[in-house]
């Protein structure tokens, strides 16, 4: 099969090409995952002949570029931090530590409107200043701030 006198996996190399082309349009190396992987493609079907060592080799293609370069990708070119969004970005904030109104009820804090249960190793009291360094479920888990 051919069009305009193309090979199937001709129109895999273009394909991949325009891809890699467009990501010049949209960050995130989105766009040139997808064109990694039709030049994937492109060898499957040369290699293979068919339809489906085509599929199978995009898929892998793309795979292979979103769990491996990608990553590697947005570290070395767009200096990408992790997300401090969310609960990652709860995580270095002080509170203040208030104490629960019932008897042998748990220290708890106010942060971002919402009512937060603090686990501690250090020894807290009403008053202290702690820094949040971690998160599990409803519970920040915090470390006493020097007073």
């Amino acid at each position: 099969m051919s069009v305009l006198g193309l090979s199937p996996w001709h129109l895999w190399i273009i394909a991949g090409v325009l891809l890699i082309t467009a990501e010049i349009f949209v960050s995130g190396f989105v766009m040139a995952g997808l064109g990694f992987g039709a030049l994937c493609a492109a060898l499957g079907h040369y290699l293979g002949g068919e339809l489906g060592w085509a599929l199978l080799g995009y898929a892998l293609g793309t795979l292979a570029f979103f769990v491996g370069i990608r990553p590697f990708a947005l570290r070395t070119f767009m200096n990408q931090e992790p997300s401090r969004f969310g609960v990652r970005g709860m995580v270095g904030k002080q509170v203040t530590v208030m104490d629960s109104p019932d008897v042998g009820g748990d220290y708890y804090t106010m942060f971002r409107d919402s009512r937060w249960a603090l686990e501690s190793e250090d020894d807290l009291m009403e008053g202290d200043l702690a820094e949040v360094v971690g998160v599990k479920t409803s519970t920040l888990i915090v470390k006493r701030l020097p007073r």
